[in-house]
């Protein structure tokens, strides 16, 4: 809804109220009182969108407030779940496999985002619903980890548009996105892969990030890839990120300090100041004062913000690029930079499509000589 030109983000912060850590029946109760004066209807489209259906059905139930609703809408939302619920334990199942396959190949890898988030910060990780499992390597060995997958009877599936730092890799319902870096090359000052797969976490089924990493990447990855505000950025990040801070308490400095290093402190204090506005809930260490840019950019990032334009604006998608994520960076420079490598990167985008599958060539044509398939 939309008030004097500001967006007041009212059906965010009731979709997310009763899920918040802390939240009980009370908070249930007038969470539903509130989304049925925004319209029932509307407000059942926003959590199926926001990928927090699940997370209701499973609050209506545990509080005896499934009458709350419509039966259809009960239903909708408990359909949800089961389908959230199906996908977890399928997923479950490719990530140990994952492991395996990578581990035998002695590919470093960590997985992150939402199939990591799910096990490492939720009491019931099968209700936060995850697309695919999104897996880091270095760059060096993003060939042997496609071929490592190939043989496993995975798809590859590689746009020009994206080769740059990821592909995906797909075998029935088992969706895997392969990155070697965290975002699109030049984003980040200095490369931020490398570090992160030097710190990974042993979490017995998986290799993952840390704690910090984690924050890390949910306070960047949105506003770059996602625009933050948009429905494609989904609420169920926010959720996300206020369970970490509640079970883990990250160290805040180790943070600042990495998004100082990449030039990423303003994309940081816009991913913190959103969450504070979806959730009401305050950081420690100040950490939003320690990351916030100077008064002009502040001022200017606030009127997207408050004006929700990220979505308004969201059919003409290079104004928001050159309007909203251009300015997250923290300088000109560090901005030019990102427009500069990712001008190249497109140039370059079939051809490094082709050097990857003609890489799997020769890889096949070797083992079809040698019997071997484990990468040198």
């Amino acid at each position: 809804m939309t008030i004097g030109g500001h967006y007041d983000y009212e059906m965010h912060r009731v979709a997310l109220a009763p899920l918040l850590p802390g939240a009980g029946k009370a908070a249930l109760q007038l969470a539903t009182e509130q989304a049925l004066a925004l319209g029932e209807a509307k407000f059942g489209h926003f959590l199926q969108a926001q990928g927090l259906a699940p997370f209701w059905a499973a609050r209506l139930h545990e509080h005896g407030l499934t009458d709350q609703f419509s039966q259809q809408l009960y239903a909708d939302l408990h359909q949800a779940r089961l389908q959230a619920t199906g996908q977890y334990l399928a997923q479950s199942h490719a990530l140990k496999a994952l492991r395996r396959v990578l581990d035998n190949s002695n590919i470093p890898h960590l997985v992150f985002k939402g199939a990591h988030t799910r096990e490492r910060y939720f009491p019931e990780p099968a209700l936060r619903p995850a697309v695919d499992i999104d897996v880091l390597v270095p760059r060096e060995a993003r060939t042997d980890a496609i071929h490592a997958f190939i043989t496993e009877g995975f798809d590859l599936h590689a746009l020009p548009e994206n080769i740059s730092h990821e592909c995906s890799l797909t075998r029935g319902h088992t969706s895997i996105d392969l990155h070697w870096d965290i975002l699109r090359p030049g984003r980040t000052r200095i490369p931020m892969a490398g570090r992160f797969l030097a710190s990974r976490r042993d979490y017995g089924d998986y290799w993952g990030p840390s704690d910090e990493v984690t924050l890390f990447l949910l306070l960047v990855h949105s506003v770059f890839t996602k625009y933050l505000t948009t429905p494609q950025a989904s609420l169920v990040r926010q959720l996300d990120i206020a369970c970490l801070l509640h079970t883990k308490g990250p160290d805040w400095r180790e943070v600042t300090r990495w998004l100082a290093e990449s030039g990423l402190k303003t994309a940081g204090w816009l991913s913190l100041k959103w969450f504070r506005q979806c959730t009401a809930i305050e950081t420690t260490l100040n950490a939003e004062e320690a990351l916030r840019p100077g008064k002009i950019r502040r001022g200017y990032l606030e009127n997207w913000l408050d004006s929700n334009r990220t979505s308004r604006w969201l059919d003409t998608p290079m104004r928001v690029q050159l309007g909203f994520t251009l300015a997250a960076h923290d300088s000109l420079r560090d901005a030019l930079r990102a427009t500069q490598v990712a001008r190249e990167c497109r140039w370059r985008g079939e051809e490094e499509v082709g050097e990857i599958e003609a890489q799997l060539r020769q890889r096949e044509r070797k083992i079809s000589l040698t019997g071997s398939t484990q990468p040198r």
